[in-house]
């Protein structure tokens, strides 16, 4: 990839290549304003706190947002609609959550671009009680599911992943979702309040902890689809292009330093976890990382994953309206940093 040229001094060039040693990577380019006396501000939002988001973490935590020139603040929304809400007011610029709500948002009238894919995969499973037999979709028939309030994937995932792999309809074949807070999943499964749970981790690796069983995981019969994607309105990446590239090299150089390095991400998740037992974030940690596209192997959409959500979205009922890839996907930035960082999408 061809860089800007800047004028930098040899101060500058030894700090920066000795902050690149400092974290195992090489990096071709930094992407760093020399004339600037501060990095370029930015806010981020996520969805929910999840494991979803391992690349931000692991970019933050190695200081990666640092090496492209961007000082970021992150932040937790509460909700998968709350980062755009936030993108929109301008009280942020990027947003990292459910693809669909790029659709939502922009169906009514917010114009929002996707830059960059996080999770690739649907990283989520069943947990039952020892013995329970669940092999496919289709035991989920007849049976209370623990989950999260809807618009969760933990109820439209497996809502879609029966009707569009199962071949059934979850409602008309006594499919019942038992809907709680955060963190509620695993125990309404161990009371018997629900047959089985749909959940992320760390809840999965909780429940292995506790007693239960994961007893089947989706990534496998769906395959790959763009879970979770980085977002920010059309208008601002049009005025913007420069720490929109910023942003995407410093993903690109988490997800390398995540594939060469696992130990990063280990580091990053307990730290970003801090309230959890290691041992759990030790085992959910595993798991992700052997599921896979979970973590992505680069920060670019395909067409398929693109298509897959959308799909996905409309048989659960969490779009207004689809769009395609051409309109919503712009993947210049990813397909730049992808290339910069010898990754493969």
């Amino acid at each position: 990839m061809q860089s800007q040229i800047l004028r930098i001094n040899r101060r500058t060039v030894l700090k920066t290549a000795g902050a690149a040693t400092a974290v195992g990577i090489s990096q071709p380019f930094v992407l760093y304003d020399a004339h600037a006396q501060t990095a370029v501000p930015v806010r981020l939002t996520t969805g929910l706190k999840l494991a979803n988001y391992g690349p931000i973490y692991v970019a933050q935590r190695a200081g990666l947002f640092e090496k492209q020139g961007l000082s970021l603040a992150a932040d937790v929304g509460g909700s998968v609609n709350e980062p755009v809400a936030i993108a929109l007011s301008g009280r942020g610029q990027f947003a990292a959550t459910g693809t669909g709500m790029a659709m939502n948002s922009t169906a009514e009238g917010g114009r929002m671009k996707v830059i960059a894919k996080m999770t690739g995969a649907l990283g989520m499973w069943v947990i039952a009680k020892p013995g329970t037999n669940f092999k496919s979709l289709a035991d989920f028939k007849g049976k209370k599911v623990a989950s999260l309030r809807f618009p969760s994937n933990t109820v439209t995932s497996p809502t879609f992943a029966m009707k569009k792999f199962g071949g059934f309809d979850a409602k008309s074949s006594g499919v019942e979702f038992v809907e709680g807070p955060p963190g509620s999943i695993v125990s309404a499964v161990r009371d018997g309040r629900a047959d089985v749970g749909v959940v992320f981790e760390w809840d999965a690796s909780i429940a292995a902890q506790s007693g239960l069983q994961v007893a089947f995981g989706f990534a496998e019969t769906v395959g790959p689809i763009l879970l979770t994607s980085v977002m920010v309105k059309e208008d601002y990446l049009a005025s913007n292009a420069d720490t929109v590239q910023r942003f995407c090299n410093a993903l690109a150089a988490a997800m390398k330093l995540i594939r060469e390095d696992k130990s990063a991400y280990v580091s990053a998740m307990s730290a970003e976890f801090a309230n959890l037992d290691k041992t759990v974030v030790g085992a959910g940690c595993d798991r992700l990382l052997a599921t896979r596209g979970f973590v992505p192997l680069s920060p670019l959409v395909s067409k398929a994953e693109w298509d897959a959500i959308v799909e996905h979205d409309t048989l659960a009922g969490t779009v207004r309206k689809a769009f395609s890839f051409e309109e919503m996907v712009d993947n210049r930035f990813a397909q730049k940093a992808t290339e910069a960082f010898g990754l493969r999408g």
